[in-house]
């Protein structure tokens, strides 16, 4: 191991028994809550560390296992961007050389304060699975004749998946509790504490994204929808069936299925 490796790991373990003993700080009993307070703060001091920089380390990035070697089509990347709203992460495309393949592929990729980014992506590759699945069936029926369509079956299938992605937008937002509105994170818990655990949260990824090179999303081309192709598709979209779960780990999950 390196130095710089081992400094790295010492610094993971300080960081850990920071946040340990800041929530011991919050401890009813006022001798232990101020002993912890005192302990966090010496710690933050010898390694000298902020209470941002301590919650910093919450902070990562997931990236999609899925990826395409061409850009990702717009439905795709929708369906990233609508996810990554729901679950309080930024959404990206990324792309970049794979040595595995040798080419450049492009994947999405999640940055929030954990375990938010991975629950993100589960969401994100199951809908993705599904969405992919249902937009080949669609294709294959404008192939057939079984579907009517002025465009291309492809072009018909990039309308019908934009639709499925829009209709699924609003079963996602159902699922995570917003605002003043249905919460069950705490008994004392309210609309006011979780908006400021949700702007903490933004503030934190703003400054992880601080300094990186981000480029602009390309503006979307107006077009002329397929109208059957977009009713069949927010038919399908609702037709999914979105059902919150428990997964290993106490990790909130989705359990993704078709009504």
């Amino acid at each position: 191991m390196t130095e710089q490796h081992h400094d790295e790991s010492k610094l993971e373990r300080v960081i850990r028994k920071i946040k340990r003993c800041l929530a011991l700080s919050k401890s009813s009993n006022e001798n232990e809550a101020a002993t912890a307070m005192r302990q966090a703060q010496a710690l933050m001091r010898e390694y000298r560390l902020t209470e941002i920089d301590v919650h910093l380390s919450d902070v990562g990035e997931v990236e999609s296992e899925k990826a395409k070697a061409k850009r990702r089509p717009t439905w795709d990347q929708h369906l990233g961007s609508i996810v990554g709203e729901a679950f309080g992460v930024r959404s990206f495309s990324m792309r970049r050389w794979c040595k595995s393949t040798s080419r450049i592929m492009d994947r999405e990729l999640f940055v929030g304060v954990s375990p938010a980014p991975q629950i993100a992506m589960y969401a994100y590759e199951a809908l993705l699975t599904k969405l992919t699945q249902a937009r080949r069936e669609y294709v294959s029926q404008v192939r057939a004749g079984k579907q009517r369509s002025s465009y291309s079956p492809e072009t018909a299938g990039d309308h019908f998946a934009l639709a499925w992605v829009s209709a699924v937008h609003d079963k996602i937002h159902e699922l995570v509790p917003r605002g003043e509105e249905d919460l069950a994170i705490g008994q004392h818990s309210n609309g006011r504490e979780l908006v400021a655990v949700e702007a903490k949260d933004k503030a934190l990824i703003e400054q992880y994204l601080s300094g990186r090179e981000i480029g602009k999303a390309r503006k979307a081309r107006d077009i002329e929808l397929d109208l059957d192709a977009q009713i069949a598709g927010l038919l399908a979209g609702r037709r999914v069936d979105l059902n919150p779960g428990l997964a290993t780990g106490g990790q909130e999950a989705l359990q993704i299925g078709i009504a």
